[in-house]
């Protein structure tokens, strides 16, 4: 064998891209989005688990408060949040860095309302890992052991109804813009 191969063998760049895609997809499409009206108020779906009130799917790219010659093209991601009480939150998103790899982040999230300024704002602090920073970018995030890093990332947004939009920074590195859609709401 030789020193450049590495293993578990690495997929293409566009097929590990094509898989974020379709496991999006996948979760969209398999979303109770097109019966959320028969849900609403009422008992959860069979995939949701009893304690949660809602479940909540976002989309979104981020930009660089600098620019790289290593940056291979905008991150997008895509995720699932569901929420507890409004506050408590968990997630999964799918997303690819700015080095074209698919990368996921795990967390736990709180929103606190900022209802004094407006009953839609929020300010949501989320941490968790990450997982898929190896090879060349694996520097680019502090504590990477092995492509799993912990991170801790804020965000300011605004939700109305069950369409929201956010900010989240991201360190150093850049920010991020996001839009949501309540899937089901209990």
């Amino acid at each position: 064998m030789s020193s450049t191969s590495a293993w578990p063998p690495r997929a293409p760049t566009r097929s590990r891209r094509t898989l974020g895609i379709g496991i999006v997809a996948l979760l969209l499409g398999t979303s109770p989005a097109g019966r959320a009206e028969e849900h609403a108020g009422g008992n959860a779906p069979p995939w949701i688990p009893g304690w949660f009130d809602s479940v909540y799917v976002q989309a979104g790219v981020s930009t660089h408060w600098d620019d790289d010659e290593d940056y291979t093209g905008t991150p997008y991601l895509g995720g699932l949040e569901a929420v507890h009480d409004d506050r408590h939150l968990f997630g999964i998103s799918l997303f690819n860095n700015s080095y074209s790899q698919f990368c996921q982040y795990y967390y736990y999230g709180y929103q606190f309302p900022l209802t004094y300024i407006s009953e839609s704002l929020h300010l949501k602090v989320t941490g968790g890992l990450i997982h898929g920073y190896v090879d060349e970018s694996e520097d680019a995030l502090a504590l990477n052991a092995d492509g799993w890093a912990p991170v801790i990332i804020p965000s300011l947004g605004w939700k109305r109804e069950r369409l929201g939009f956010d900010i989240a920074v991201l360190g150093d590195a850049g920010v991020m813009f996001l839009v949501g859609y309540d899937l089901w709401r209990r």
